[in-house]
């Protein structure tokens, strides 16, 4: 099951639950409605009662809906007919995204689809020894990859995170191999950006290393990302130029705070 609360609709307006926490959420909308219009009595209610004790409660809790599923992840859209593709729709069927991170132009794939962490490997022509940086939204999603940190490893966590550092912790589970390449360990960074905490809550985690070939200078724009990767790509995303700023490289693997870079 998805770990996100709500799935966009293929075609027309609004939302479908994926989950049951969307589920739930939905519910409780309904229930709020109809314990609303049952207390409508025509014959004894003004149009004044109606609209002060219905119309307007009716409103703001659409309201707060909307806000509640955008918070987590949720971008609706309103357009009726077949919506246009974004970088969320391509991450979730496993497709390959340039677009800014928290430090530079990256190449994103899902951390999940094998496909994609080999096209992005491919891409870069990066040695294959070598593990990607995977982005996450919470803690929570170390547990995705079989990874418990300790207590005084969250402590560690905790005072870096979020932010522009990537810390590496044990990651032994041989059905991520295609993800740690034998090194038994993934090096794991939490942004601070809002907009792209908002896409890996909706698409879960992905790789984002940086966009360029191994060897060659980091993109500093689109104009130069597609310059090396061409249609090769299925999405970009233009945000401007953006100068690289590498995150900090902290090592745990030891149980020790060991900086790298």
């Amino acid at each position: 099951m998805k770990k996100f609360w709500f799935k966009r609709k293929k075609y027309g307006w609004g939302w479908y639950p994926a989950t049951w926490q969307g589920w739930f959420l939905n519910f409780a909308y309904i229930v709020l409605l109809v314990c609303v219009l049952a207390t409508i009595d025509p014959e004894k209610n003004s149009d004044l009662d109606i609209l002060v004790n219905v119309v307007i409660p009716i409103i703001s809790w659409t309201c707060i809906f909307i806000v509640l599923t955008w918070v987590t992840g949720e971008k609706p859209r309103w357009q009726w007919g077949k919506r246009i593709e974004d970088e969320s729709d391509v991450l979730l069927r496993g497709g390959t995204v340039v677009m800014p991170t928290d430090t530079t132009y990256g190449i994103l794939g899902s951390a999940f689809s094998h496909r994609a962490v080999s096209e992005i490997y491919r891409l870069r022509k990066r040695d294959l020894n070598k593990p990607f940086i995977i982005l996450i939204s919470s803690m929570k999603d170390l547990k995705k990859f079989g990874v418990l940190p300790t207590a005084d490893q969250r402590k560690i966590l905790r005072k870096w995170w979020p932010g522009p550092v990537s810390i590496i912790l044990p990651c032994t589970q041989e059905k991520f191999a295609y993800l740690h390449r034998g090194q038994n360990s993934l090096a794991f960074r939490m942004p601070e950006k809002t907009g792209l905490l908002r896409l890996l809550r909706e698409t879960g985690p992905f790789v984002a290393p940086s966009a360029n070939p191994q060897g060659f200078p980091v993109a500093k724009n689109i104009s130069e990302a597609r310059a090396y990767f061409g249609h090769l790509v299925d999405y970009y995303k233009d945000g401007g130029t953006v100068i690289a700023s590498p995150s900090k490289l902290i090592d745990l693997t030891s149980g020790v705070e060991k900086v790298l870079r």
